[in-house]
């Protein structure tokens, strides 16, 4: 009901400002009527007293003019009445009575000026009208002034009646009228006011009632109903605002219901429906852009990157490590870590079965219970989170908050990670088949290393990554004999051999490439352990003994190792530089190693002996 009181506060005073100035401007004009009233009524009384005067002056009785005067007071109810005359007058006639002289400065104003003065006093006790009447001497007036008034000029002032008049009742009668009309008005304003009320009741109520649906409606309540009780003309009002709360109420219901097919919820408090609504909107359309730009990306290193972004500039995750767990081999890949400390370095170093999250498929906190996962240090805040990608590959996501409250806020964010983990899995499944396929065509049948075919796609971009490395060319020696004493399965049996030596000897990220027949190249990622993995390999190929349709045989193996040092060489060229050392090893008498280095170094010292 605020806004009907609200209302009627408007509209009564707007009436009563109103009322006020009307009653302002009567108040002005009827003063100037009573005092023009009044003005007029004294010239005639004046007038009238004038002609009496001139009466006794010709019937030659003017000294019953005082008589008269005071008979004249008395009649018209004046205050005061008097006469005085001009120099002019007491030279012909004498100074007259002794009340007859000019007593203040209007009397000597309307003799300056020959013109009637009028003055008001308004007195909030006794108001009253002075006004002072000049006697011009004419030629025309009858009787003849200058006939009596010998020595006075035509028009000029002879002297005047001065009165006094009480308007104290004029001014009554005025504010009598005032107060009749004020009266009035105030009944008229009071019945306006009443019959306002009574039309903008019905009104005021339904806004009201509207407002308070609305409030209601704005805090995310969509079930408010209007009860509609009276037939008028508010209630069709009322039956679309019900209609339309109950096709909302429906519409977010449905829609909150059916969103979560798509989108997990981020666990956010919202009191509003519809904000919550357009969040997850929000979200489904950001998870729908990542899954229509990682469509297009090359390989899965790039999604997993990201992925990794969005984490953490999205997520606002700021310490994460993201594994890529290879099933089949039971390996767990480390794709990114940004954390001060290695919560898994256990798991990292032995096997992927020790990651508590991968080999429960479950999400790991460590609120869950005290060092619920003991290969991770235990005074420490951690979430795993294990996503199977098909049956190769699974992805670990291992968050480290960095305290309590941080956990909190990250265990809320799971639904989110899943959601676009759950995106990115058809992705990967298509990129990780790819690569498969892509690996099987550049995969050797025989030794199940990386062949040629792959080693040109590698040199030419992903060896760039590689600031300082070692290459080494590896040939057997006497292969041929084995190939012509025992057959090309004997062959086989020798190259089979010494891959499999080659897979348990190179480092994880090392790489062996059969580069043809029985040469093979490998890559080393630390130069320092370059000789150091290739003697192990020449040692342990030597110490094999392979059966041969019944008879043992021993293999030796040559090798030449060249480094690069800066990333500005061609791989090529270092390739062409352990060719040369290989080379040089097997002139030199074979099962043996040799560096590029040291065969430069030769030339060198070759050529300084020549010049000497």
């Amino acid at each position: 009901m605020q806004d009907s009181k609200k209302i009627l506060l408007i509209i009564t005073g707007l009436m009563s400002a109103f009322l006020v100035v009307v009653l302002v401007i009567m108040t002005i004009n009827f003063s100037n009527y009573a005092q023009e009233k009044e003005y007029d009524r004294a010239n005639i009384i004046a007038s009238l007293i004038k002609d009496g005067l001139t009466d006794h002056m010709v019937s030659g009785t003017m000294q019953q003019r005082k008589i008269f005067l005071d008979n004249a007071k008395i009649s018209t109810k004046a205050l005061d009445v008097w006469i005085f005359r001009t120099q002019r007058v007491s030279e012909l006639f004498g100074e007259g009575f002794k009340n007859e002289k000019i007593r203040d400065d209007i009397d000597k104003k309307m003799i300056k000026t020959s013109k009637i003065q009028k003055v008001f006093n308004e007195s909030i006790v006794h108001p009253t009208l002075r006004i002072t009447i000049p006697y011009i001497a004419t030629s025309t007036s009858n009787p003849n002034c200058l006939s009596c008034h010998s020595n006075a000029k035509e028009g000029e002032v002879l002297g005047g009646i001065s009165m006094v008049f009480d308007i104290e009742s004029a001014r009554f009668a005025v504010l009598l009228t005032i107060l009749k009309i004020l009266a009035v008005a105030l009944v008229f304003i009071i019945f306006f006011i009443y019959i306002a009320n009574k039309l903008l009741k019905p009104y005021t109520k339904t806004l009201e009632i509207i407002r308070e649906a609305l409030k209601k409606a704005n805090k995310g309540d969509f079930s408010i109903r209007i009860n509609i009780k009276n037939n008028n003309e508010s209630n069709e009002v009322f039956k679309w605002i019900n209609t339309f709360f109950e096709k909302l109420e429906k519409t977010i219901s449905s829609i909150d219901k059916n969103i979560s097919l798509f989108v997990a919820d981020r666990r956010k408090k919202y009191n509003d429906p519809l904000e919550k609504s357009q969040n997850i909107i929000k979200d489904i359309a950001m998870i729908y852009r990542f899954k229509r730009t990682i469509e297009q990306d090359i390989s899965k290193e790039v999604i997993y990157s990201r992925l990794i972004k969005i984490f953490k500039e999205e997520l606002h995750v700021a310490d994460i490590s993201f594994y890529e767990v290879d099933i089949k081999n039971d390996k767990r890949i480390l794709i990114y870590d940004d954390t001060p400390d290695k919560f898994c370095d256990l798991a990292d170093e032995t096997t992927s079965q020790r990651c508590r999250a991968y080999r429960t498929n479950s999400i790991v906190s460590s609120d869950d219970f005290e060092n619920v996962c003991q290969i991770c240090i235990s005074n420490k805040e951690y979430l795993c989170i294990n996503y199977p990608i098909d049956e190769n590959i699974s992805l670990v996501v291992n968050i480290k908050p960095k305290d309590k409250a941080e956990l909190f806020e990250n265990k809320r964010e799971i639904g989110y990670i899943k959601n676009y983990l759950e995106s990115a899995r058809p992705v990967l499944q298509s990129k990780i088949l790819t690569e498969i396929l892509q690996r099987s065509n550049m995969i050797d049948g025989l030794t199940g290393l990386y062949n040629r075919k792959y080693l040109d796609i590698y040199m030419d971009t992903k060896i760039k990554n590689h600031k300082e490395y070692a290459l080494s060319m590896i040939d057997i020696d006497f292969f041929k004999k084995v190939n012509d004493s025992f057959g090309h399965d004997a062959g086989d049996i020798v190259l089979k051999g010494l891959s499999d030596i080659f897979k348990d000897s190179i480092g994880k990220n090392d790489i062996a490439f059969r580069f043809g027949g029985e040469e093979f190249l490998i890559f080393i990622e630390n130069p320092e352990d370059a000789q150091e993995t290739i003697g192990k390999i020449k040692d342990s190929f030597q110490e094999k003994t392979f059966n041969l349709n019944g008879k043992s045989l021993n293999k030796t193996l040559s090798a030449g190792i060249a480094y690069c040092k800066n990333d500005g060489e061609n791989p090529w060229q270092v390739i062409k530089f352990a060719d040369i050392a290989m080379y040089e090893a097997k002139n030199s008498g074979r099962n043996r190693i040799v560096l590029y280095a040291d065969v430069e170094k030769d030339k060198i010292n070759l050529k300084d002996d020549g010049e000497f």
